[in-house]
Order: structure tokens, then sequence, then C-alpha cells
């Protein structure tokens, strides 16, 4: 391993080490504080409560014998006193540390779940002693007393309720839990007990000890709270005075006595007094020399409760090995961009085999299959197309590195390229209960000028994400805007969800290359940790800007900036809607808000409604409405049985249903009281040719016409140059069910020789095979075609750069279809290409239309 890959390894560890520890010190400081806080509250509520029932009982008493006005008055607060004791206790037990209540007696008085569950195999009951517990804990083995006597042990645990304050102390239990139990004496004498596990703070304790690092925590007050024994090691003339509770500025004194820093030498009091300023003021990274010559970068860092937190790193090779680093890095970085164009001509040689898997795998899904069977078959499929995306992220960086990747510009549709993307990965969001939500600014046109491949792919990364991401809630897509010049509008576009979140200390690393914000969470979702670093490199090709904002637990929200050119747009519908009033219901706000915002343009008034019931009211105060527009999923009463509350009370306004999952609604028995059912989420212009279908009257249907005699029709005929063996079998396997005449050529000079006996309709070639590559295969065709007659080619390559591509349309190929081969692509290019003198290429499928048969 050379001395780079070493610095960058220790740099980790340290930046990881870093990270945990601050993470724990906060997590450990705020558990401390909430259960002191909550063990102090819980405690003056059991007291507080106990008298609360006292006073009833005696209440109840003196008051025995009145009338029943009272009596009523005594049994009411007689009720609430239990219902109040009641939810206390229900509190508690859903604490997850132990707890338990003594009389001045020792007897156990009250005990939680959590505190019963740290006696596993023991019978807990109310009223034994402490003592007998105690005994009856060691008799089985629960706790590992170090060599102590048994006796001496339960004597001593006994005995501690003697002090005052009784001290806390901390167990070990033989399952190898440490435990830390504390005690409070009570003002009517009892005993609150609380049991608190603190083995994560022991293995956090063990793990800074095991930091090869100086690590060191000081409170607010500038007391040392603790350090490891490398810390020591790296200042042996300051440990001594490196005891808890010691003051920073004792230390720095008694180091400076011992000669521990040469660099403050015959300068002291300076050399303290900017030390002790960059302490205070959280300087950041500083570095000292010390005694022995050796070179160490401190880093500090303010805790949550206002402490500090040091890390104390040798550099000193670093420092006498920095200009072989700078040599080391320059290597680096010509072997990076050496990767990036091998992995970039690497493409071929990894599809060419998918296209095996991929298609097969395809292939034996569409067959009968057993359920075990039909699994493994899903499984190789879905592993094969994970595979893929991964090769698809890798080869996408590597041209972006080696600046082989080009931008196509050309107008299209926005809104309706974020409105597919959501489709497409509406799947996944429905499997998880997720709301996907497009709210598109209706001021803004819908059509641009840019790469709308890229852009969907750049779409496509940020909500797959937020999908992936979020398990609980919504994702939303918000484009707002402004024309800063005539025709050309500077777009911003997020993407909002209520997912998991990132830490505040991770968001300028989340668009690097390669980067794991969280490591139980990559565990968890996977990937390659490139798709935001190609997000952003895309992003910045196209001349904008991409950023993220987020709070961990709460959600994140991913957004760019693009100026981009306007074309003609979609404007609200031209005629005249009907509609004047519409009633919204969704129970989300978010929803609520983007359907106003659509229909507002149009003329018509909105009223909002967040339930059904609320809907059904304002519909018997004011029944007045054209239209009611209303979600599918929602508590209490949903969409399809709010329609049937509607009609039941007489109305015959048209009702629009928005939901996720259409297939859903289609046989339910009030799908027939509906006027339409729209998919969410939804296209501003599918809205408005609802509307529009709502306003114009249907037409009257047309008698058809006797059909016209058509002639004789001839079989599609397809030529297939593949000189791999296996994609023959794919692609014969795909098209087996279509009425064409299909035929194979093994290499380039074979396919130029079938083409001038065949003449086939369409030619499917294959780039790389022997004798003759695709490209001169189709520019010799192209110089067979002397009649003028051009016969479409369809370059078949798992080349996947866009020189690729531009190669193939040189010699004359029209299309480039990149491997693993999809089925439908190859039905689409099929159905494109086919000429209409031949038959249907779906046996049957016009058979009535035309009165031919196959």
């Amino acid at each position: 391993m050379d001395i780079e890959q070493r610095l960058a390894k220790e740099r980790r560890a340290r930046l990881a080490a870093e990270r945990l520890l601050e993470y724990k010190q906060r997590e450990l400081f705020a558990a401390n504080e909430k259960l002191a806080i909550h063990a102090r509250a819980l405690s003056d509520q059991i007291i507080e409560q106990r008298a609360v029932v006292k006073t009833a009982l005696s209440e109840a008493e003196r008051l025995k014998g009145q009338n029943s006005r009272f009596l009523v008055e005594l049994e009411r607060a007689h009720t609430a006193a239990v219902m109040a004791e009641r939810r206390l206790w229900d509190s508690i037990d859903t604490i997850e540390d132990g707890f338990a209540v003594y009389d001045s007696h020792q007897r156990l008085v009250a005990a939680n779940e959590a505190y019963r569950a740290h006696f596993a195999g023991v019978e807990v009951r109310l009223g034994m002693t402490l003592m007998d517990l105690l005994e009856v804990t060691v008799g089985n083995g629960l706790i590992d007393l170090g060599g102590e006597a048994p006796d001496a042990w339960c004597a001593r645990m006994a005995s501690r309720w003697d002090e005052d304050p009784v001290q806390p102390i901390i167990l070990r239990r033989t399952s190898g839990q440490w435990m830390r139990l504390v005690n409070r004496r009570a003002r009517d004498g009892d005993m609150v007990s609380l049991l608190i596990d603190i083995t994560e703070q022991m293995r956090l304790r063990a793990a800074i000890d095991a930091i090869p690092d100086g690590f060191v925590l000081f409170d607010r007050a500038e007391r040392l709270v603790l350090c490891n024994d490398r810390h020591r090691e790296i200042y042996p003339r300051s440990a001594p005075a490196m005891q808890p509770g010691a003051r920073f500025e004792e230390i720095l004194r008694h180091g400076l006595a011992n000669g521990q820093f040469s660099d403050a030498a015959g300068r002291e009091e300076e050399w303290l007094t900017d030390r002790l300023a960059a302490f205070r003021q959280l300087g950041g990274a500083a570095e000292q020399q010390l005694d022995d010559g050796r070179w160490m970068r401190v880093i500090e860092h303010e805790t949550p409760d206002g402490g500090r937190v040091g890390l104390g790193v040798d550099i000193t090779q670093l420092k006498l090995q920095q200009a072989a680093l700078e040599t080391a890095r320059a290597a680096a970085e010509a072997a990076s961009r050496a990767k990036s164009a091998f992995l970039a001509n690497m493409s071929h040689e990894i599809r060419t085999p998918m296209n095996g898997i991929v298609g097969m795998a395809d292939l034996l899904c569409e067959t009968p299959l057993t359920e075990d069977q039909r699994l493994f078959a899903e499984t190789i499929r879905s592993s094969g197309e994970a595979l893929l995306v991964i090769i698809n992220d890798i080869l996408d960086y590597s041209k972006i590195e080696a600046n082989r990747l080009t931008l196509y510009p050309e107008p299209f549709d926005l809104e309706r390229t974020i409105h597919e993307v959501a489709m497409l990965l509406q799947p996944q969001a429905r499997a998880k209960g997720l709301d996907l939500l497009i709210d598109f600014d209706m001021f803004l046109p819908t059509r641009f000028v840019g790469d709308p491949c890229r852009l969907r792919q750049v779409l496509t990364n940020l909500i797959g994400n937020a999908v992936k991401f979020t398990e609980v809630g919504h994702v939303l897509i918000r484009v707002v805007g402004l024309e800063v010049e005539p025709g050309r509008h500077d777009l911003h576009v997020t993407v909002e969800d209520t997912g998991i979140g990132i830490a505040a200390d991770n968001l300028d690393h989340v668009f690097g290359e390669f980067n794991q914000i969280d490591a139980e969470a990559t565990r968890r979702f996977e990937g390659t940790g490139l798709g935001l670093a190609i997000t952003r490199r895309l992003i910045e090709m196209m001349q904008g800007t991409v950023w993220v904002e987020s709070e961990l637990g709460r959600g994140s929200c991913f957004g760019f900036r693009l100026s981009l050119p306007a074309c003609d747009d979609e404007a609200a519908p031209a005629e005249p809607l009907m509609v004047r009033r519409a009633l919204v219901v969704d129970d989300q706000f978010i929803n609520r808000t983007i359907l106003e915002r659509q229909l507002a343009p149009c003329g018509i008034e909105v009223r909002l409604c967040r339930s059904g019931s609320e809907a059904l009211s304002e519909l018997i105060s004011d029944p007045d409405y054209d239209l009611l527009l209303t979600d599918h999923e929602m508590p209490e009463l949903d969409g399809l049985a709010l329609a049937e509350r509607v009609r039941a009370c007489g109305s015959s306004m048209p009702i629009l249903l928005l939901t996720s999952n259409p297939a859903g609604v289609r046989d339910h028995p009030a799908a027939a009281l509906l006027a339409g059912v729209l998919q969410k989420p939804l296209l501003r212009s599918d809205l408005y040719r609802r509307l529009q279908s709502l306003t114009v009257a249907p037409a009257e249907p047309e008698v058809p016409s006797p059909p016209a005699a058509m002639p004789e029709l001839r079989r599609m005929r397809v030529l297939a140059a593949e000189d791999n063996r296996t994609n023959q079998l794919v692609f014969r396997k795909m098209v087996r069910d279509l009425d064409i005449d299909l035929s194979f050529a093994a290499n380039g000079r074979e396919a130029v020789e079938l083409f001038d006996r065949l003449r086939p309709d369409l030619v499917f070639m294959d780039i790389s095979m022997p004798e003759m590559d695709g490209r001169a295969a189709a520019r010799a065709i192209r110089a067979h075609e002397a009649d003028g007659h051009h016969v479409p080619i369809v370059a078949l390559t798992a080349h996947a750069l866009e020189s690729d591509a531009l190669a193939s349309a040189a010699v004359g190929i029209d299309r480039t279809l990149t491997k693993p081969l999809r089925r439908a692509a190859i039905l689409e290019t099929l159905a494109a290409f086919c000429p209409a003198e031949a038959r249907p290429l779906h046996p049957g499928a016009d058979a009535a239309a035309t009165g031919t048969g196959p």
C-alpha cells in the first residue's frame, strides 16, 4: 500500500472517528439530560398523585352521608384521580429505562415493565424487600460480581441506601450489558430507583480509547471531562495534570512549566493567551510542534452543550512527505482520467453478455412457470436490471470525466417530462403508501429548449432518491420561475420529501463521487453513490446550479436552477368552460393548494375541503356546485364512499376522482357514479382535457361504413445481422409472436449478400462483427440502393457513447438501440418502420377491419 493510500485511509479513519464521537457525545448528553429531568418529574408526579388520592379519599370520608350531589362530585374526583394515576403509570411503562419505587422499609411499591425486564428469570413481586431481590438476582447469576463474595456484594448494595445522597453505581451483567443504578430519596422517605442501560456509552468509551489519535473532551466551564491514553502519550509532560475536573488553562500551564511545547519557548504568556483564545473561539484546526520535534494538528469543535472536543493528529510524516504527496496526487489524477477512458471503452464488453442475461430472463418470465421458477426468473431479471443501472451510472460518470458527454438541446415539454418520470416511479411510491405530487407554476410555459434525455436522468435520480429514502408522507416536485429576458426563463426545480433527511455535517459531501452519507442507511438502501454526482455534473454542463437543504429525521429538498429558452406553450382550454364553481376535497393541504392553482386560471371559483364529511356539510348548506373533485384515499370517508353519499343526497353534478391506483377503482361498485378517474400525479393538460369533456356534449355516434376491399398483404421482411448466437436467440424469442419474415446474418459481409437477395423492409445491424463490421456493412448497403428506395437500418450496439451513435448516423444508420435490448424497444421500432403493404405485426390484430387473414 503506497503512502497516498495510507494517508487517505488515516484521514478517513480520523474523520469517521470524529463524526462518530461527536454524534455519540451529543446523544449521550441529551440522553442523560432527558433522563434526569424525566426521573425528577416522574418522582414528583408520583408524590403529587399520591397526595391527590389521599386528599380525594379523606374528602370522600368526610362527605359521606351528604346529599347525592356531593356523592356525585366525590365519585367524579375519585375517577379523575384513578385515571390520572393510571395515565402516569402508563407513561412510566413507556420509559425504556427501569423505574421502581421502594418504601422506607425497602419494600418494592411499584416497578415498570422495563425494570422487571432487567431481572429475566426472576419473579419481581410488589412487596418484596430490596435484600430479597438482591439475593435472588445473585442466585440466578444475573450480575457479574467481579470476584466479590455474594453476601458481601448484597450487603454493600443494601448499605448504599444509608448514604445521603446515594451515589450512582455501575453494574455489569453476565450477559455483557452495563447498567447505571441511580437512587433518589423522596420527601416521604420512599426511594426512587432508576436502572439505566449504559452499554452503548461503555462501548463508546472503549471506542474512544481505541482511537489512534489523541482525544479530549472539556465541558462548557473548560473543565476536563475525559481523554484517552493516546492523548496522554502525545503530551507526556502535561499528563499528570490531566485529571477529570482540571481546567484547560491549568493543564497548559503545567505543560509549559515542564517544557512540553517547544514553539512556546521564550514567550510562554503570549503563547498561552493565543492558545486560550483559539480554544475559546474554535479556530478550527491548528498546528503545533512538540518538544521532541513532532508536529501535531489539533482539531477542536464545540459540543451541543457548549463544551469543547479536541482531536490531536500526528502530522509529522505528512509534513515531511508533502512534496511527494503532490506528485502522487498528480499521478492519481492521471490514473483517474485513464480509468474513466477505460470504463467508457469497456461498455461493449460489459453490455454484450448483459443482453443475454436480461433478454433471456425477460423472455423466461413470459412463459408458464411454477411459483418458485417465476421467483428465480424475476430475481435474475431484477438483478440484471440493477447491475445495468450501476453500469450506466459508472459509464455516465466515466464519460463526464473523460469529457465525452454531449448535450443535445431540442424542444420538449418540461411538465410532461416530470410527469413521465413520476409515473415511472409511481409503483414504488404506491407500494410504500407515498403521495407523488407535482406543483408546476401556472404562469410558466411548459415547453422549453433543452436536453430532455439528460433532464429526465436528473429528475429520475432526484425523485428516485426521494422515493427510496421516504417511508411515510409525500414527495413533491415543485417548478417555479421568472422570465429574466424575453423568451428565456430562470427555472427553479425542487424535489421535496418527508424522508430520513441528511445530517448538517454531511450536506457538503452529498454531491460527491461514491459518497455514502450514512453507513447504516446505505446498507439498507444500497446504491453506487454516483447518482447525485452525475446529477451535479449534468446540471453544471447545462450552466445551472444544484443545491440541497435537509434536516435529519424530517426530510430533504434537492433543487436545481436552469435558464432555458421557451417554446410555444399550450394554454388553458380555449373553449369556454361550463364549470363555474368546483368543490375540491383532499386531506392534504399541498394537494388542495395545487388543484386550486390549476383551476383558478380557468375562471373557476374553488372551495377547498379537507375531508369528506366537511364536503357533505358544504353541499348541504350550498348545493350550487358544478363539479366535485375528490381524492381517493382519505381517512374516515374516502373518495368512493363520498361519491356514494353525494349521489344518495340526490346530487347529479359530475364527480372526478384523483387516485394513484386507477386499476383498483375500476371494479368498485361506486365507479359507475364517477364522471372520470384521473391518475396522480395529475398533469395539468389532462385536467384541462377532462374539464373540456365535461363541457362539450358527446358527439352523435357515426354509423361505420362498410370496409373497402383491401389488397392482399404480405409479411414484413426483417434482416438481423448478429454474430453472437446468444443474441440471435434472444432476438428471435423477442419477436416469436410477430407475423414477420425474419432472417439472420452472421457477419457484415453476409448481411450485404442477404440484403441484395431478400430486399428486407428493415435491417437490424450489430456494430461489432467479424469480417465486416456493422458500419461497413451499412455503408455497402447504402451504396447498393441504386433504385433510390431507402431501407431503414437500426444499429444494435453495446457501445453507449454519443460519439458511437454519431459515427453510425454518418454511414447512413437511421436509429441506434443500446444493448441489452428490451422487447418493447424492438416492437416499437418494428411498428415504426412497418411498411403499408405489410400485414400487421400481431397476427389477426386487424383482421376484422381489413377482411384479410394471416
